[in-house]
């Protein structure tokens, strides 16, 4: 099967939005990670616009250290893009596997962080920073994907709304994503400062089992600086850590190129422990130090816009007060963005068709909206799913409204509510 020139050699992953395949580009004779737009998606003209502002996005960008852009183009009814065919270790598998050094993690985070200063001066912001959109390669390089969700700073662009939001647990998000502000660089420094504070800590700044907690972690909690939780992290790197986790942008690193100095300010000192690695606290064990990465795109494909929390402080009220979080007979708690809210609501329809982990309680508005699982009709809004564990595609579809779409984690046990806003057509 062929795409354009390019010749289908096996699938790496698929996503929401689409396919990632390996792929061989006879003209100059090396292989490629095609990025395939599912047919469906092509009738929908946001997911093909967006598709497109990934592709112009990700093309604009020449770093070392950011996936290469080669080609785009339609067949077979439907949009691809030709990208850098990657082999090597997401990051968050190197996180699974329990092992980095204290000067190998201040390395990756210095390269994550020149690849953000050079987007930023480009005027995009990646938006979606997080340990599986960075690959360490085999030839001990790091690389940053998957632009699905980035944003032009350029206020004259045009701009994609209301078709999606990717859900689960938001750790990397900044205060200001959670609140949702409008973001800059600054942002993606946070986020990246997350990750190096799990990577030399050992576990997340801020915790929660459900998204209140989590929300509310991010937006008021300061978190232990790492000297305080190990005496061996040298009072620099606690101090760098600290900083990238300001509440305030005003107070955290201005640019990529700012945090890049005082990373290698770091390096230079060498303080380091004395021991050479660094145990994690996980108890999964690697997946494998190989893997064949097609760029990872597809682990976010359906990710068009961030989700925030605009009732954060009086869910804190009600949860000091010793009230639930979720309960079946009040709306509490509420996701905002673009595309949909979510709240938790009351519904009554239960799926027994598995045994089940966690209750997904899905709404909407207007109500009587087709839900779909998995590409499998579960029925209408408001619906109760009782699901096991695990990760799922979640569809809610009316006529005249834009379809909402979201990839859902549950993992935790008890109820997860999700309520859309379904923004009407026109």
């Amino acid at each position: 099967m062929k795409y354009g020139r390019y010749e289908i050699i096996k699938e790496l992953g698929k996503g929401g939005m689409g396919v990632v395949y390996q792929a061989h580009d006879p003209q100059i004779d090396r292989s490629v990670a095609l990025k395939v737009l599912r047919v469906d998606r092509v009738v929908n003209e946001e997911f093909v616009l967006r598709f497109f502002k990934e592709a112009k996005f990700i093309g604009r960008l020449s770093h070392p250290n950011i996936v290469t852009v080669y080609d785009v183009g339609r067949d077979h009814g439907t949009i691809y893009i030709a990208m850098e065919y990657l082999q090597g270790q997401p990051l968050n598998e190197a996180i699974r596997s329990g092992r980095l050094s204290v000067e190998k993690t201040m390395d990756i985070a210095l390269q994550v962080s020149s690849a953000l200063g050079y987007a930023h001066d480009k005027g995009i912001v990646h938006r979606d920073i997080k340990p599986s959109n960075i690959i360490l390669t085999d030839e001990g390089s790091v690389k940053l994907t998957d632009f699905g969700i980035a944003r032009s700073d350029d206020q004259n662009a045009a701009q994609q709304t209301q078709t999606g939001v990717i859900l689960g647990t938001p750790f990397y998000m900044s205060p200001e994503q959670v609140m949702g502000r409008r973001v800059d660089g600054r942002s993606d420094l946070f986020s990246l400062g997350v990750i190096l504070y799990e990577l030399i800590v050992g576990c997340k700044p801020f915790k929660g089992d459900h998204f209140t907690a989590i929300f509310r972690a991010i937006t008021e909690d300061i978190p232990l600086a790492p000297l305080q939780i190990d005496a061996s992290i040298p009072q620099s790197i606690s101090d760098l850590i600290i900083k990238t986790l300001s509440k305030n942008p005003d107070e955290r690193f201005q640019t990529g190129q700012e945090m890049s100095h005082a990373l290698k300010t770091c390096l230079q000192v060498k303080e380091f422990p004395l021991r050479s690695e660094k145990p994690m606290r996980s108890k999964q064990k690697s997946m494998g130090s190989f893997l064949i990465m097609g760029l990872i795109a597809a682990v976010v494909f359906g990710g068009a816009t961030y989700f925030f929390w605009p009732h954060i402080n009086e869910l804190i009220r009600k949860e000091n007060k010793g009230e639930s979080t979720v309960t079946e007979s009040s709306q509490q708690g509420k996701l905002q963005n673009k595309s949909g809210n979510l709240e938790s609501l009351s519904s009554t329809r239960v799926d027994e068709s598995k045994p089940a982990d966690a209750m997904l309680m899905v709404t909407s508005s207007p109500s009587q909206a087709q839900v779909y699982l998995d590409d499998s009709f579960k029925g209408k809004t408001p619906i109760t799913l009782e699901l096991p564990f695990g990760k799922y595609e979640v569809r809610v579809n009316l006529p005249d409204y834009y379809e909402w779409e979201a990839q859902l984690q549950i993992n935790t046990p008890g109820k997860t509510p999700v309520h859309v806003r379904l923004i009407p057509i026109g």
